[in-house]
Order: structure tokens, then C-alpha cells, then sequence
């Protein structure tokens, strides 16, 4: 039995417009601080909760739409639907939750695999009772359809949902008290689901009573016993109680059982530690080993049930299906133990009697977690409730190495989900040069809410959807790549196609300045006479209102070297930097008109290499490059193409003292001018 669907509708921060969120194995549910993230989990407690206390419907649980006003409200409803499909029929196996629900399993379409609708139902009305008068139901629904009428509605017995249990791993906020609850329940259950024998029971029995008789003919205890008696009578003097003893609480094997406890050695003390005495991170992963504990316990039982054997170890009668609800297990447990953790989570999830659900806002975690197992949870703006996405990435059978380049880029990033504004760009160079720009131009932005994220321009119309669906602003700076193949007009006309393929309007990205092209000239775009680096500037200038901006002309290294190039040179020891043979060093060596023949052969093949590596193979002359800009390409071969470009930025940015903002490239100062004006406008999302 698994739960794949959970639908809500008017439930805390969800809509009326009902929610559905699908659910795995192991699902992660992520987003921003109240996003509903546990509104969710909440809501699977009123159905399967195991105290009556967590099954309670209060007033606060029904939505109020924005702008409504609460004391106007006369009545509201709400509903909870939980759906399960049965695996285990078509292994054909027999499994105890096949019997339980088979009668209120129900199929959409011929052929198709049974699965069950469990919905609670909830209505308030404005009443004297100041909370008002709340009614709630639960049902089995019997259609498949979202019309559902009184026909196809089944009360659902409480023994029944108690064949599913949910277990809630809060944020443990009060590990103290939180732990010893859920422990002390756990535990407990599982030593009293013992099957204990009456050997063992009267054995204990006889051995209670022989220390209890040990105990007594001690004087002190004794002379307390008769003292006792005595100040009691002193004050009492009824019949009724008047014979006080000093007993042995536990003389027996139920009371025993109440007073087991959980140790710890060996201890830097030398003696035992309880579980209270362990440091929050050793509980919060104590309390995840006895949940996974009790569920490999449940997994023997049903193993034991399942070969019929004759002697039973446990009395427990196991639920069909245990809900694991994880809640930031990243509290309290430091960063090299969290993958550890998720381990142990994937672990329990396997299991044939249990699904895992973990909320979460560390990276750490989510980046262990594949991407088709998440849930986006956010806040609609407009209307103030509740929005939950899955993560869509291309198709895995016709896009394959689409498919794994995006999730692998996710997985790398995680911090993408959480960004308040996403930039996508290059490369690693990107990075490192915009924080520190965001830092030059403003230092009140905080850079760590911005994800940069490298996509090497590549499948960037899929993270635009991503993004699109998720409503994560971001902006992207590409290279234009002008003269190397590919770029230039090729770049536009990619960046053109990829954005009507996310749904902006084609007739309007197709009207730059002054300029109205058909599809057929778009489809012909990148055969554009590269020389018309005017018309280009339009076309650049246009796709701006779109997010997307270009390092022009070539790429944001060689837009960086343009603007400093002697901060870069000055960054070389005496023996670094480009050579001609047999002259020396390229800076230390004046190339002009009256240079000698020999000097300038060497020096424009020098030349003319580093044009050729810098616009590679397939590229231009460098037609349209100025002489001192293709000069600069000697440079860049130098710098960016021999050497690790991050690292060489790095040193630029790290070891000059005197960088200011407006020193760096235009096409940068505008786009990073661009990204803080949009951060701030996203402050009160």
C-alpha cells in the first residue's frame, strides 16, 4: 500500500481551489519559511493521527481568502483526501491492506489498477459558542470523478484508519520534551508488543519479591517504616488508609516495563548517560534510529506473519503502512552528518511497510534528494494561499542528455529553490565577478540571497521553465560569442527561440527597433552578415526587456580584461606572461612601425594565432574587432585560455585595493545594475 496524492482544498494556508501534491516513496517538500510546508503534514495528522488531540478540527484550520473578513464568515468547509494505490496486487502476494480496504477500492477506467479515496470533510458555522460548531466526517469515496455525491461517500470505521499510522518527526524544537514523548511511546509500544512468556513473567515476579524481602530487613529501612506509620496516625485518624507500606513500585512486569529507559556508554564520566544528557544533534539522530527501529520491527512481524511460523516474538499487530514525517532534519545535526541522515531516510523508504516526507531549507539535504521527488511549496502573491509544484524536467526518454544535464545542474545547485532571484550565466567566472560587484554597487544586498547558477549556455530554455513554474525571478547573462561559430547573430537567435518556447509573445519578441522579422527570417538569423554590429546592438538592446542580457563582445573574460587589462598584467612575475621566440616577453617589447622586419613577422603570427585560438576554429577573422581589441586577444589567450579563469579573477579581485564599480565593463555594470534593482523589488515576496 503506498500514498501517491494528497488533495486539499480550504485547509490553513490552502486555497479552495484544491491542492493536489504527489507523493513518492521519499518525498521533499522545500520553499520559504510558512510557505505550508507543515500545514501539509498537519493535515495527514488529522487523518491518521495517533492521539485524538491531533485529529481535532479547530476554527483556524479553515481558510479565510484574502481580504475577507473573519467576522463576516457564516459558515466555511474544508476537506482533506489522502489516495493510495495497492503495488502489492500485481506481484500477486498476499498483504494484510488488501482485505482491509478491498471492498472500497475503486479503478478510473477499464483495466485500470485499484486505488482508494479516504476524505475528510470538516464544516463550520457561526454559532454561540464563540469557536462556532464544527462537524467533521470521514469517508471512503467510491467515484473517480471530482463530482461526488451523497451515494459515494462510505463512513470510514477508526480501526481501519488506524491500519495506517503517521509518525511525526517534528523540528524538535523542545528536544527535550519532544524526544522523551516519542521515545518513551516507541519504545514502550515495542516492549510491551513483546510476547512475553509466563516463565519469564513469574520468574520476575519471584525475583522482585526476593530483593523486596532483602530490602525490608535492612534497620534503617525499618526504623523509616515505623516512624512513618507512627506521624501518619498522628494526623490521620480515620480506619479508612491508616496502615501506610513502603513497597517496591515495581513487582511486576507491566510496571517494570514503565521504567525502562535508554543508556549510553561508555561516557567520558565513566558512567552511563540517558538520553536527555546527549548533546541536541546525538538526540535528533537517536529519535531517527528509533523510528527506524520500530519500522524494522513492524517489517519482522509482518515477515513472521507472511511464513506462518509458530511461535510469535511480538503481540504487535503492525498498520499497513507507517507515513514517516520528517520535519528539517537538519536541525541540530551538523553538516557531514546530514548525508548520513538522508541515507538512513532513502533507507527507511524502501521498506515495504513505510513512505518517508521531509521538509527542508538546507541545500545539504535537498541536494540528496533527486529532483523528480520535490515539491515546490510557495505563496501566491495575489492571492495569499498556498501553491505546490512538482519539479518538470525535460523528458527523460526523448531528451536524455537534456534530461540528465538539468538534473544534474538542479542537484548541484540546490540553493536555486531557494534564492530569492536566480541568475543564470556561463560559467564559474560569473559567479565571482558579480558578487563582487552586487558588493561594490550596494552593499545592503545580500548576495547569498541571489543563486548564480553556470549553465555553460546550454538547454537554458529548460531552466527558464523550471523557474517560470516555481515563480523564481531570474535574469540570464550569456556570451555573445561575436565571430566564434555559433555566436554572434547564432546567440540572439537561440536566446529569441528559447524564449517563445517558455510562452512569451512571438510577434513581440520579433519586433526589435525599427525592425519587424518574419519566422523565416528568424529561422535564417544566424547567417546575418556578422558586420552589422549596430543592428546587432538593437537586437541585444531589445531582448534586455526580456531578462536577457549578453558579455559583449566576445565573453565576460574578455569583457573583464578590456577594462583591465593592466591590473592583470601587473598580476605576473618577472617571468610570466606571452612570449615571441627569441624577443622575450610580448610587454616587454615595443612593436611598432620602425620595428625591425624579422620582429613584426613574429609578432602578427603571434597575432594571428591568438585571433585564431580566441575565435576558434571554426571562427572569424576578427573582422569586426578593432586593432587594439584584437591585440587584447594575445591576452586573453594568455590569461583565459592557458590558465584557470576563476582562479585568475579571483587574484584580480582579490589583491586590488582600489576596484570600483564603475570601472568594470558596460555590458556588466548594467546587467548586475539590473539584478539588484530586481532583488529589491523581490524583498516583499
Amino acid at each position: 500500500m503506498q500514498l501517491t496524492k494528497i488533495i486539499l482544498s480550504n485547509y490553513r494556508c490552502f486555497g479552495k481551489e484544491p491542492t493536489n501534491i504527489e507523493i513518492n516513496n521519499l518525498t521533499g517538500f522545500i520553499g520559504r519559511n510558512s510557505s505550508g510546508k507543515t500545514a501539509l503534514l498537519s493535515a495527514l495528522m488529522k487523518l491518521f493521527g495517533e492521539k485524538p488531540s491531533d485529529r481535532i478540527i479547530e476554527r483556524s484550520d479553515f481558510h479565510i481568502p484574502e481580504g475577507i473578513d473573519p467576522d463576516n464568515i457564516t459558515n466555511n468547509e474544508l476537506y482533506i483526501e489522502a489516495q493510495f494505490m495497492f503495488p502489492e496486487l500485481e506481484r500477486e502476494e498476499y498483504n494484510a491492506s488488501v482485505p482491509i480496504f478491498f471492498k472500497n477500492m475503486l479503478v478510473s477506467e477499464p483495466s485500470g489498477k485499484p486505488y482508494l479515496r479516504i476524505r475528510l470533510e470538516a464544516s463550520w458555522e457561526k454559532s454561540s459558542n464563540p469557536e462556532g460548531s464544527i462537524d467533521t466526517s470521514i469517508y471512503y469515496i467510491t467515484s473517480s470523478t471530482e463530482e461526488i455525491s451523497i451515494e459515494d461517500k462510505r463512513n470510514v470505521r477508526r480501526h481501519d484508519l488506524d491500519q495506517i499510522k503517521m509518525i511525526y518527526v517534528p523540528a524538535i524544537r523542545k528536544p527535550d520534551e519532544q524526544l522523551k514523548n516519542v521515545s518513551g511511546t516507541l519504545i514502550s509500544r515495542l516492549l510491551n508488543g513483546i510476547s512475553w512468556s509466563e516463565h519469564t513473567k513469574e520468574k520476575i515476579k519471584t525475583n522482585v519479591s526476593e530483593t523486596e524481602k532483602i530490602f525490608f530487613e535492612e534497620k534503617g529501612v525499618g526504623s523509616l517504616k515505623k516512624s512513618l506509620e507512627k506521624q501518619w496516625n498522628s494526623y490521620h485518624k480515620d480506619v479508612r488508609y491508616s496502615n501506610p507500606k513502603i513497597n517496591f513500585n515495581s513487582t511486576n512486569l507491566e510496571t517494570i516495563l514503565k521504567k525502562v529507559e535508554v543508556t549510553f556508554s561508555p561516557t567520558e564520566t565513566y558512567r552511563d548517560y540517558r538520553v536527555e544528557e546527549l548533546g541536541d544533534g546525538l538526540r535528533s539522530l537517536f529519535y531517527l534510529s528509533l523510528v527506524n527501529t520500530f519500522l524494522e520491527i513492524e517489517e519482522e512481524i509482518i515477515e513472521s506473519i507472511n511464513a506462518e511460523k509458530e511461535e510469535d516474538i511480538f503481540t504487535l499487530i503492525p498498520p499497513v503502512l507507517t507515513i514517516v514525517a520528517v520535519e528539517e532534519p537538519e536541525n541540530h545535526i551538523s553538516p557531514h552528518l546530514l548525508g548520513r541522515v538522508v541515507e538512513k531516510l532513502k533507507l527507511i523508504s524502501t521498506k515495504e511497510n513505510s513512505q518517508i516526507i521531509l521538509t527542508s531549507h538546507s541545500p545539504a539535504i535537498v541536494k540528496r534528494v533527486e529532483p523528480e521527488n520535490i515539491r515546490y511549496f510557495r505563496i501566491c502573491n495575489e492571492h495569499k494561499y498556498t501553491k505546490v509544484n512538482p519539479i518538470i524536467l525535460p523528458d527523460k526518454e526523448r531528451e536524455a542528455e537534456k534530461f540528465k544535464f538539468v538534473k544534474e545542474a538542479v542537484l548541484a545547485y540546490p540553493e536555486l529553490y531557494f534564492a530569492k532571484l536566480a541568475v543564470l550565466g556561463e560559467g564559474d567566472s560569473e559567479e565571482i565577478i558579480i558578487r563582487k560587484m552586487i558588493e561594490l554597487k550596494d552593499e545592503s544586498v545580500d548576495s547569498s540571497e541571489i543563486s548564480i547558477v553556470p549553465l555553460g549556455g546550454r538547454h537554458v530554455n529548460h531552466f527558464w521553465r523550471l523557474l517560470n513554474d516555481l515563480e523564481i525571478p531570474f535574469i540570464t547573462l550569456l556570451d555573445l560569442d561575436r565571430e566564434r561559430d555559433g555566436g554572434g547573430w547564432g546567440r540572439i537567435k537561440y536566446a529569441i527561440q528559447q524564449l517563445i518556447k517558455i510562452g512569451n509573445d512571438k510577434n513581440s519578441l520579433l519586433e526589435a527597433r525599427d525592425e519587424n522579422i518574419s519566422d523565416e527570417e528568424l529561422e535564417s538569423m544566424h547567417t546575418w552578415d556578422v558586420t552589422e554590429t549596430k543592428r546587432m546592438s538593437r537586437w541585444i538592446e531589445h531582448l534586455k526587456g526580456y531578462g536577457v542580457y549578453f558579455s559583449a563582445p566576445l565573453d565576460i573574460d574578455y569583457a573583464m580584461l578590456q577594462s583591465f587589462k593592466d591590473k592583470y598584467i601587473s598580476l605576473l612575475t618577472s617571468s610570466e606572461g606571452p612570449r615571441i621566440k627569441d624577443y622575450g616577453r610580448i610587454q616587454d617589447i615595443d612593436v611598432n612601425e620602425d620595428s625591425e622586419v624579422e620582429l613584426k613577422k613574429a609578432y602578427e603570427a603571434r597575432l594571428a594565432s591568438d585571433i585564431k585560438s580566441t575565435l576558434k576554429q571554426e571562427g572569424g577573422d576578427g573582422a569586426t574587432y578593432t586593432k587594439e581589441e584584437k591585440e587584447l586577444m594575445i591576452w586573453y589567450s594568455y590569461f583565459f585560455l592557458g590558465r584557470g579563469k576563476p582562479t585568475t579573477h579571483l587574484s584580480l579581485l582579490s589583491n586590488s585595493t582600489d576596484l570600483d564599480f564603475e570601472s568594470f565593463p558596460n555590458c556588466l555594470k548594467e546587467f548586475v545594475s539590473h539584478v539588484i534593482e530586481k532583488n529589491k523589488d523581490n524583498l516583499g515576496d
